[in-house]
């Protein structure tokens, strides 16, 4: 938890914004993949908007696993990665821009479909040296062959608990009065409105 942390405190310097809740996930979502027969796809980290006592929460998910075998600088990549996922989703919601995206039936598709869920990093990060990190890292979806490894023989072939997943996994129903009735941090909304401008432009 230390660690993260760490890492969640360099992305609010960076971006001079709040970091949402998150939680460290025990099981390794796994998904097995539609079109690519015998392929699979791991769920390292995830932003997921929920409802909690009728309320709209975003949560981001880590997983045990990419904490445990990481390296720090994977882990600020990745912490940096679903914060541009967050924002994107704030600006979304705050607009009622939420339509029902389209179900990705391959990793390749999914991947592409991942990198057009987030804000540009260097509209977002005022530190080069992260904004560079990420470019390095997502190429579009994570590329961590060491990682892979790690987690395949320490975590995997251990039978420690995975859980199997489609690739639809990320598509969560919500309620249009609980998205109308929610509020997010101002900061966040005029942050992700500016970048949006300069997005146009």
């Amino acid at each position: 938890m230390k660690i993260v942390q760490q890492s969640i405190e360099r992305v609010e310097r960076a971006s001079d914004l709040r970091y949402p809740q998150y939680y460290i996930e025990p099981n390794l979502p796994v998904s097995k993949g539609g079109a690519e027969y015998g392929q699979m796809g791991v769920y390292f980290a995830r932003v997921i908007p929920t409802t909690a006592t009728g309320k709209l929460m975003i949560l981001v998910q880590f997983t045990a696993a990419l904490v445990a075998y990481g390296t720090k600088r994977t882990l600020d990549a990745v912490v940096a990665h679903e914060f541009t996922h967050y924002v994107d989703l704030v600006r979304r919601f705050a607009k009622s821009g939420i339509m029902s995206d389209e179900v990705a039936t391959s990793f390749f598709e999914a991947s592409f479909a991942d990198s057009e869920r987030t804000i540009p990093a260097k509209l977002l990060y005022s530190d080069p040296a992260l904004v560079g990190l990420l470019t390095r890292k997502f190429k579009p979806e994570l590329s961590d062959p060491v990682l892979n490894k790690r987690v395949s023989e320490s975590w995997v072939a251990k039978g420690l608990p995975v859980r199997l997943v489609g690739l639809e996994a990320n598509r969560v129903k919500l309620d249009m009065s609980v998205i109308a009735a929610a509020r997010f941090d101002p900061k966040v909304m005029k942050r992700a409105s500016e970048i949006e401008e300069k997005m146009r432009r």
